[in-house]
């Protein structure tokens, strides 16, 4: 199981979608695509006259995206240019452009006869490459294709590499594009970008902070959840998850939390068996979901979870929890938020959004951080 890394301050936030630049429009249409709407992105206008025409779509919406979280109030500047790092989450970013390019090799003779242009994208860990040189995120790059959740798992995985030391700010984009039409189409559309950086790191330099958040990636083998011993280990699992991302690992020091917190919850899950137990476990309703008897029960909120997407539609694009993390943490006078998502595959992923409040802010961070 993934340990919570380091929590992380957001100081910028980006959205870009064709129901319109703000967290909560996006989050509110999940990252589904607009239907008809061809032509809502105009490079020229987000980007510049030159120089971006023939990169890809989902390309062009990270980079706007991160422009956005920039003058949001982000500045990976604020650190060597090899102390920034880069994670891209996407799901279907790159499948049309693959396709096109399948299709010409198939049909037109070979990869001679790819274009110049397009052909340095012939995989998806280089979409992010135009963003990772205009910001000069030297540091590292990686890309997280993870189905549904990988987003969520990018932010687990940057915490820990800011755990690590293997950074010192972090851009995280999540980028879409619908799927190609021999695909049945459909899909999400637009970016998210956020800025990140340890808490502490941005108090000393009195950065505004929009919130915080802790992640947690894990992995409920779905063969597990075929007998009620399964069942009931996977319930156990993850309720040992969310208490530790929630309430501070057994051991160690406190997660600055109030027992009685007003907590609402977006789940973002299929209608599978992993999908129905990170649900009930969630809930606090499956067997062994419970917290131990010795320990403080999991806040929970007063009402139903919010359901950001109805189970049974399959879905691959990262956006709907990518915007829902995005709305969260721009909501000074909400709640904290547990955004989760889950597949049929077996990928779970949990992320506590905490609101920007100037008790919490001001809380003392934990001097800890769990490297698995």
């Amino acid at each position: 199981m993934s340990r919570v890394g380091v929590e992380l301050a957001v100081t910028g936030v980006g959205v870009v979608s064709p129901w319109g630049d703000t967290a909560e429009v996006a989050a509110a249409a999940g990252g589904a695509a607009m239907p008809g709407a061809d032509r809502w992105f105009d490079h020229r206008e987000r980007l510049g006259p030159r120089g971006y025409k023939y990169l890809p779509a989902a390309a062009q919406y990270a980079l706007a995206a991160a422009r956005a979280a920039l003058a949001d109030g982000g500045r990976p500047d604020a650190v060597p240019a090899d102390r920034r790092g880069l994670l891209l989450a996407t799901g279907a970013g790159l499948a049309s452009l693959f396709d096109a390019m399948d299709a010409t090799v198939a049909e037109d003779g070979g990869a001679a006869h790819l274009s110049p242009a397009t052909a340095p994208y012939f995989a998806v860990n280089v979409l992010g490459n135009r963003l990772a040189a205009e910001l000069e995120l030297k540091g590292f790059a990686l890309t997280v294709a993870t189905a549904r959740t990988a987003a969520a798992d990018a932010l687990s995985t940057g915490a820990l590499a800011l755990a690590a030391g293997r950074c010192d700010t972090l851009v995280l984009a999540a980028a879409e594009e619908p799927l190609p039409a021999e695909r049945g189409g459909g899909g999400e559309q637009g970016a998210a970008a956020f800025t990140l950086e340890p808490l502490a790191a941005a108090r000393a330099r009195a950065a505004r902070v929009h919130g915080t958040l802790r992640a947690r990636s894990l992995f409920v083998p779905p063969g597990a959840l075929r007998d009620s011993a399964g069942r009931e280990r996977a319930a156990a699992y993850l309720t040992e998850a969310l208490a530790d991302l929630l309430l501070g690992p057994a051991g160690g020091p406190p997660v600055p939390v109030s027992r009685d917190l007003d907590l609402d919850i977006v789940l973002d899950l299929d209608d599978s068996a992993v999908g129905e137990a990170v649900a009930l476990a969630v809930a606090g309703a499956a067997p062994g979901a419970g917290l131990p008897a010795t320990g403080p029960r999991l806040p929970m909120p007063s009402g139903g979870p919010e359901i950001a997407h109805p189970p049974g539609t399959h879905r691959v694009g990262c956006l709907g929890p990518a915007f829902a993390l995005a709305h969260a943490v721009t909501s000074p006078d909400g709640p904290d938020r547990l955004v989760v998502s889950a597949t049929g595959a077996g990928h779970v992923a949990l992320v506590r959004v905490s609101p920007a409040r100037p008790s919490r802010l001001t809380t003392q961070e934990p001097s800890h951080a769990e490297v698995a």
